[in-house]
């Protein structure tokens, strides 16, 4: 199975990725979609957030309206933001800078 996030291809990752928010949200709304081809899942958060996730048979299809960084080692998809402050390091890993 293919795996795409913001048009990137990724590694597919047994049990998925874990979503870490830079911006802390209180709430969020999902709906599903479920078609013959697939289904789509929209995800909103009040911190301004917009996760679309497309899965059909052949593949997942990721949009996050804002710049991630992937943390490969530790299966986590970083969300960040304008002032984000971050470093991937060469392991694939990512840190967190203050």
């Amino acid at each position: 199975m293919k795996v795409f996030l913001n048009g990137k291809e990724l590694e597919f990752a047994e049990g998925g990725y874990e979503y870490i928010f830079l911006k802390p949200y209180q709430r969020h709304n999902k709906e599903t979609i479920k078609k013959a081809n697939g289904e789509l899942t929209i995800q909103m958060y009040d911190n301004g957030v917009q996760i679309r996730s497309l899965v059909t048979k052949e593949e997942v299809a990721t949009l996050v309206n804002r710049d991630v960084l992937i943390d490969r080692p530790n299966q986590k998809i970083y969300i960040l933001e304008s002032d984000s402050k971050v470093r991937q390091n060469e392991d694939g890993s990512v840190e967190i800078l203050e």
